[in-house]
């Protein structure tokens, strides 16, 4: 079988794409790891492709959505795919005001500021671009700015403290690992601590993790730890989520290892 790892060159965490591809070859196939800017030719000779660790670590708002041209040309060829088809953050974030609605334990999110009532009454409020990623865009504003900063491009969420950040590592919508950072990846990114769940917060991200239905790839299910321990919902990063694999023991990063690539192979069987 020939694969095709989809990647981004300056991206922080070469080192997954590699452990990957080392896995691939040691079972006899061809694998290429390319940057997300690759010659459309190469599409004609491989057998399936693995969306990794495509993000754009110098994007900005301007050109946020620049050079993803592969994701559009390999969905409309209907090519064989991992990480292509989350039904989550791959599209835009209008789905936590969807969750949040439905009595999801998430953020608090809306998307219409005659909704604004159902946030409760906070000083300070988060715009975040509903089709954005890594932060980009986002901004704080306090509770008189916000008819004015306000447009439909943003969703509203309340800006609440939190302890730390949870996320929990699934493939397809079997949990791996979970791992916390402290106090958070934004703005300054910490070292990641494994995290020891209980089985009430597995549960609820399990609940999460199987909403993508008939998914093949990894997904991320990212919350916030309130201080009095409540978990809630962040993202479901369902596109090309990091793994902090370097995080982890051997054995669970290569149970992960060893478990994707199972998945993948499962998939083409299909």
């Amino acid at each position: 079988m020939n694969i095709l790892i989809i990647s981004n060159f300056d991206n922080d965490e070469k080192l997954e794409d590699i452990w990957f591809a080392r896995a691939f070859q040691k079972d006899g196939h061809k694998v290429a790891i390319v940057d997300k800017n690759y010659d459309e030719r190469l599409e004609d000779v491989f057998d399936i492709f693995i969306r990794r660790n495509t993000w754009d670590s110098k994007a900005t708002i301007k050109n946020i959505h620049n050079n993803y041209a592969f994701r559009k040309r390999i969905i409309k060829k209907n090519l064989p795919r991992i990480n292509f088809d989350g039904k989550f953050d791959g599209n835009n974030k209008e789905y936590l005001v969807d969750l949040f609605k439905k009595g999801y334990e998430v953020i608090p999110s809306i998307d219409n500021l005659k909704d604004l009532s159902l946030l409760n009454d906070f000083q300070k409020y988060m715009l975040k671009l509903k089709d954005s990623y890594d932060g980009l865009g986002q901004i704080i504003v306090e509770k008189e700015e916000i008819k004015e900063k306000f447009n439909n491009n943003y969703i509203i969420q309340p800006f609440m403290q939190f302890k730390s950040e949870i996320q929990f590592y699934y493939i397809k919508d079997k949990l791996e690992y979970a791992l916390e950072f402290i106090p958070s990846k934004v703005p300054v990114y910490p070292d990641a601590a494994f995290y020891t769940y209980n089985k009430k917060e597995k549960q609820l991200a399990d609940k999460f993790a199987k909403l993508n239905e008939d998914y093949y790839g990894i997904q991320r299910i990212d919350f916030i730890k309130l201080e009095n321990e409540t978990l809630l919902l962040t993202e479901i990063e369902d596109i090309a989520p990091y793994l902090d694999l370097d995080c982890i023991n051997e054995d669970i990063k290569k149970k992960f290892i060893e478990d994707y690539k199972n998945m993948v192979y499962e998939y083409m069987k299909k």
